[in-house]
This record gives C-alpha cells, sequence and structure tokens, in this order.
C-alpha cells in the first residue's frame, strides 16, 4: 500500500546513495560506449538537424542547468527510494532499459553536430562567465565536432528523474515541482548551448516514457530481486556480528 504521508530525506538509506552515485557513472558508461560502438560497426553519423533548430539563439547562460543534471540525475534514485519497493524496483529497471535503448540508438544510428558550421566559436570580444563555461564544455565534447546527439541523454536521464518522483505522495511536494522545473530547464538547455537539436530532446524523453511505461506496467523491476535478497543477507549478518 502506498503512503500518503511525505518522508523525510534523513529516511535515504546507504544503498540508495550508492545506487545514485553508480547509476549517474553508469548511464554515462552506456553513452560512451554508444559512440564507440558505432566507431567498431562503421556507420556513417547523419545530422539530426530540422530547420527549427536555426531560430533557436545561443543563451549561454542555459550551462549551468546543463551541468547541473548531472547532480540531478544522482539525486533522483536517492529520493524515488523514499517510495514502495516496487515502484523503487520498476523505476530503477526503467532507467537500465532506457539507457540500452539510448546506446543502441547512439550505436546504429550516429549523429553528429559541426560545431565550426554552426559557429558556436563565435564569441563577444568581452565573454561572460557563462559563454566562457560553454566553450570549455565544448573543449571536453569533441571539440568541433560533437557526437551521440539523438537520442539526448540529458533529456533521457532527466526525464526518467521527473516520472519517478511525479505523482507520489510519499515525496514532498516541493521536490516534484523542483523535479518538474528542473527537466525542462534541462531540456531547453541542451538547445539553448547548442548540444542538441530538438529532434534529440524528443527521442530522449520518447525513450525514457516508453520505458517507464513497460517497466511499471509489467514490473520489471523483479529483475533485481536477486541483489535485494543478497543485500538483506548480508544486511543480517553485518547485524549479527554486531
Amino acid at each position: 500500500m502506498t503512503n500518503t504521508n511525505p518522508r523525510s530525506f534523513k529516511e535515504i538509506k546507504l544503498y540508495a546513495i550508492i545506487i545514485g552515485i553508480a547509476y549517474a557513472l553508469l548511464q554515462h558508461g552506456f553513452y560512451l560506449m554508444g559512440h564507440q560502438l558505432a566507431s567498431w560497426f562503421g556507420f556513417t553519423p547523419f545530422l539530426p538537424k530540422i530547420p527549427f533548430d536555426d531560430m533557436i539563439p545561443i543563451v549561454s547562460v542555459f550551462i549551468i542547468p546543463y551541468i547541473w543534471s548531472y547532480l540531478y540525475w544522482a539525486m533522483a534514485p536517492m529520493v524515488a527510494s523514499l517510495c514502495e519497493k516496487q515502484h523503487f524496483a520498476d523505476y530503477m529497471a526503467a532507467n537500465l532499459v532506457a539507457c540500452v535503448a539510448g546506446m543502441l540508438f547512439l550505436a546504429f544510428f550516429p549523429t553528429y553536430m559541426d560545431r565550426v558550421a554552426e559557429g558556436l566559436y563565435e564569441v563577444s570580444e568581452n565573454p561572460s562567465i557563462f559563454e566562457k563555461l560553454r566553450q570549455f564544455w565544448y573543449s571536453m565534447d569533441g571539440v568541433k565536432v560533437a557526437y551521440n546527439l539523438l537520442p539526448s541523454f540529458h533529456c533521457l536521464n532527466s526525464t526518467l528523474c521527473y516520472l519517478g518522483v511525479a505523482g507520489r505522495k510519499e515525496i514532498p511536494k516541493w521536490f516534484r515541482i523542483y523535479s518538474l522545473i528542473t527537466t525542462l530547464l534541462i531540456y531547453a538547455s541542451t538547445v539553448f548551448v547548442k548540444q542538441h537539436y530538438v529532434l534529440d530532446i524528443i527521442t530522449g524523453a520518447a525513450i525514457a516514457a516508453i520505458a517507464f511505461f513497460i517497466c511499471k506496467k509489467f514490473h520489471w523491476g523483479r529483475m533485481f530481486a536477486p541483489l535485494e535478497r543478497l543485500y538483506s543477507k548480508l544486511k543480517g549478518k553485518t547485524a549479527q556480528a554486531a
């Protein structure tokens, strides 16, 4: 039975903190593996651009929510762990399924963005701290050419962060609102800092939503049952030793 009273973040267990950090690292591994597989298979990347993309301006201040997303992704599983076990298990299964699906998209349908052709290195004479941050991020992510655009893992992961807490009474209302606003800001950031195109957002959000629906409907979280039994056994042994 679902708890209808908001729970305190102080109730977050150590295992949930470990899962949150591990997931943030794991999803990035899937993201990198997608490009590596595409290189091995020898597929030619395509440009997922539509005319509307040229109408979107560069708004460098959006580099802040873009970078913040990495902490947000680690935070979400920790908070979702406050929900009933079945929901949390299904939610983490959806994260895993969505990341695998996203990786396969990146591997078999690789994409790219030519930052020079897009004019992304044209900055003002006195660039703001946000413009400098945006340029710095480019230097860590392909420099002149960016890959792994579609689906946007920023949008895929952020969508799941919100779906994991949406409508859950166990989660404080302020955090559910924060999660929705943060997810929308991250959507916007991907195109305003020119790390993605519009189709990348749509694809990432769609994969996340489909994975979440399937895993919730068929309770794919049951795949973690052996891990839960192992954790309970280890916890019991620790308690006996104490």
